[in-house]
């Protein structure tokens, strides 16, 4: 597949994804003031015609309380993680208002300096030397409520090959305390199965389009028995929990990122009553 093709083909799946996160729109429509202010960081690096481009877009908010620290610092935290993983130990520390547009410039040098040690030690006579690297990051709302506020982070990192690599990253903050609520901390204890079993309904019914759990298995990489709460954490808006799978966690890469969305009537039995949501 042509590789900007894929782009444009990434870029519309995220947009989707996005969308069943939540939207901007929805954080507006509740009526909750959280002062925000975004960044947006374009760059690249050239050598001997091999090129990387680094694309950092982030949301986050500003005002000097609990929340937005603890928002802010999931942001630096889950970015630097991201693209740790891509050029090896990172040390980045986030605090303040001013700490992400660090963070992200810092990221966005790392991920150049890298990418200029990598074309240095290529071959320039060799057609298949030049290379052509991708490294798009972005972190928006998905919903800010009087209770809660979910925040989502995506990625995308083009390293060469067939195709690179994505991933939506959501994270939920109580509020006003700004406390990350966890798979644990949302659901009360020993609900957790009751939920699993109504994901599994809601892939196949929502995601994958099959009635039955014979059909579902010829869509996964495990048994639909073996589907276990996603590695990130949840993404609550108003419409209800959106539960979002990254690239082979279940099923493999042509599946792309499985999610659906628990409405929020069907899962409020399920909720720690403590968080109070």
């Amino acid at each position: 597949m042509n590789f900007y093709r894929y782009l444009i083909i990434y870029a519309l799946a995220i947009t989707a994804i996005l969308a069943g996160c939540g939207q901007r729109g929805t954080a507006s429509a509740a009526s909750v003031s959280m002062p925000l202010d975004s960044l947006n960081i374009v760059d690249s690096v050239s050598s001997e015609g091999s090129q990387a481009y680094v694309r950092i877009r982030l949301i986050y908010p500003v005002a000097d309380d609990a929340a937005a620290d603890s928002i802010r610092q999931w942001i630096a935290d889950v970015m630097s993680a991201a693209s740790a993983g891509e050029y090896g130990p990172t040390a980045f520390t986030a605090a303040g208002a001013e700490s992400v547009t660090a963070v992200a410039r810092e990221v966005a040098d790392s991920l150049l300096a890298m990418s200029a040690r990598d074309f240095a030690s290529m071959r320039p006579e060799l057609p298949e030397s030049k290379m052509s690297y991708t490294f798009d990051y972005a972190a928006d709302t998905a919903a800010v409520t009087p209770d809660y506020a979910t925040f989502c982070f995506s990625g995308y990192t083009y390293l060469g090959g067939a195709h690179g690599s994505a991933y939506v990253i959501p994270a939920l903050f109580a509020l006003p305390s700004g406390r990350q609520i966890t798979w644990d901390s949302l659901i009360a204890p020993g609900k957790q199965t009751q939920l699993l079993d109504m994901i599994r309904r809601a892939l196949m019914e929502q995601y994958f389009e099959v009635s039955t759990t014979e059909a579902l298995a010829d869509m996964l990489l495990v048994s639909p028995s073996e589907i276990q709460l996603p590695a990130a954490g949840p993404a609550l808006t108003p419409r209800g929990l959106e539960v979002i799978y990254q690239q082979y966690e279940i099923a493999p890469y042509a599946a792309g990122m499985p999610s659906c969305t628990i409405p929020m009537d069907d899962l409020r039995p399920l909720l720690d009553p403590s968080l109070h949501l």
